[in-house]
């Protein structure tokens, strides 16, 4: 019982020698007191609070898309045996992106042509026959217009022989000439008929040479519109080979820059596979969809600001180019694209951003968010006042509540709480207390965002 009882006095005694170890121990980190028991004041930066430019704005989040985004996917299915670029490159439109094996349409292609080319020579002959038909029907033509204008000289001839005959058959009955005129007179009567007869035998011929010409004429007018037919043909076929060929060939439909080309030199691809893609990123759109509420202030035109989702810094600057005529049912918004250039391609297509749509600027006041505290749902500020204690001036630290709005950069714009000319306190709050001396480090300009 006496051994239990001088164990415990034992142990009390060695709690109490611990504890006031270690309350010296603490107590040697701390600053010492001035001679007033008064603790040091804390060292601090500040920051003049001015007037600058703020903006009334809305902030979104999204995800940029390119201008054009093409999907690159082959029409036959073939054994990849080139890729004529690589992946980041830039093309114009119509450039050579991936060459499958062409043997088999090439054959096909050649037969085509020679097809073409051969009924070409045919249709070339046939209308060199309708062009020989229709000289020889001219000149049967001719023929037949001077055998008829023959015709009507020789019957002038006959009349008169037969007028010269009659008068000389009467004469040589009286016995006015010899009956050797009447037989001249016979005789170039004959030769008169005979000579018509030869004429009218001419026209004839030359009239069924005619018919003979029109119908070969017909006959080459036919082959023509024949060979025309199948030429048309040939030219038809061949044109779908050239095009089945063509397909051998996957190509740039648009201008951009190729993506990933996840094919290589003997892969076997399928029509629909994709093997890369065109991208047009010299401009991006971010497709905003801004709340009913909101729409009355949209318009065309308005700045948009890109915010890095990490840093919080402006990224870029565009502005509102397209405002849809009317709302989304799903979720009461209207549709609202912006359009950023990319001229240095430091954003990507399908990069995740926020935007803030900025409805107004104007002159205002902003807080850096390092100088802000919260305690609750109130935002409070330090402020450097200076006050006398003791008949001794000296800088205090003053917690002032503030009512804040939007971030803008790095800062939350001011809507109450400090005003113009008031020092700011933006390092080490997280130490200070209301009324707590501090020790200004330097003065420094709130600067413009």
């Amino acid at each position: 019982m006496q051994h239990s009882k001088y164990l415990t006095n034992y142990y009390l005694c060695y709690a109490v020698i611990l504890s006031s170890v270690i309350i010296s121990g603490c107590g040697a980190n701390k600053p010492a007191a001035n001679a007033a028991g008064e603790p040091p004041a804390a060292l601090v930066k500040l920051q003049r609070v001015e007037t600058s430019t703020v903006e009334n704005s809305t902030e979104f989040v999204g995800t940029l898309e390119a201008k054009q985004r093409v999907s690159l996917k082959p029409q036959i299915s073939g054994r990849i045996v080139q890729v004529t670029v690589a992946q980041g490159n830039f093309v114009k439109q119509g450039t050579p992106i991936i060459q499958l094996r062409p043997e088999r349409s090439r054959a096909s292609v050649d037969a085509a042509i020679a097809s073409v080319n051969s009924q070409r020579a045919t249709l070339e002959n046939a209308s060199a026959q309708v062009r020989a038909s229709e000289a020889e029907i001219k000149q049967r033509t001719a023929e037949i217009k001077r055998y008829q204008a023959d015709i009507i000289n020789r019957n002038s001839d006959v009349e008169l022989a037969n007028i010269n005959y009659k008068r000389s058959e009467e004469l040589a009955k009286a016995g006015a000439v010899a009956r050797q005129n009447l037989d001249e007179r016979r005789a170039q009567r004959n030769s008169a008929i005979a000579a018509r007869e030869a004429a009218i035998q001419s026209l004839a011929s030359a009239q069924s040479a005619l018919q003979q010409a029109q119908s070969q004429w017909r006959g080459a007018v036919a082959l023509v519109k024949q060979n025309e037919s199948q030429l048309k043909r040939a030219q038809a076929e061949t044109a779908v080979q050239v095009e089945d060929l063509s397909y051998n060939r996957v190509v740039a439909p648009v201008s951009g820059v190729v993506g990933d080309v996840p094919v290589r030199i003997g892969d076997l691809v399928n029509v629909g596979d994709s093997v890369t893609s065109i991208i047009q990123n010299d401009e991006l759109d971010l497709r905003i969809p801004v709340p009913t509420n909101l729409s009355g202030q949209l318009r065309r035109g308005l700045p948009v600001a890109l915010i890095d989702p990490n840093s919080g810094t402006q990224i870029s600057r565009g502005s509102v180019n397209f405002i849809a005529p009317q709302v989304s049912s799903g979720d009461q918004a209207v549709l609202t694209k912006a359009r950023f250039p990319n001229n240095d391609q430091k954003l990507r297509d399908g990069q995740y951003v926020r935007a803030r749509i900025i409805w107004s600027q104007g002159a205002g006041v902003k807080v850096p968010a390092v100088a802000v505290s919260r305690i609750g749902a109130q935002d409070f500020v330090f402020v450097a006042e200076s006050e006398t204690k003791n008949g001794k001036s000296q800088m205090v630290a003053r917690q002032k509540p503030v009512k804040l709005g939007v971030m803008q950069g790095q800062d939350y714009q001011l809507v109450s709480g400090i005003q113009p000319g008031e020092n700011l306190i933006v390092s080490g709050i997280q130490s200070l207390t209301n009324g707590a001396p501090i020790r200004p480090a330097a003065t420094q300009t709130a600067s413009s965002q």
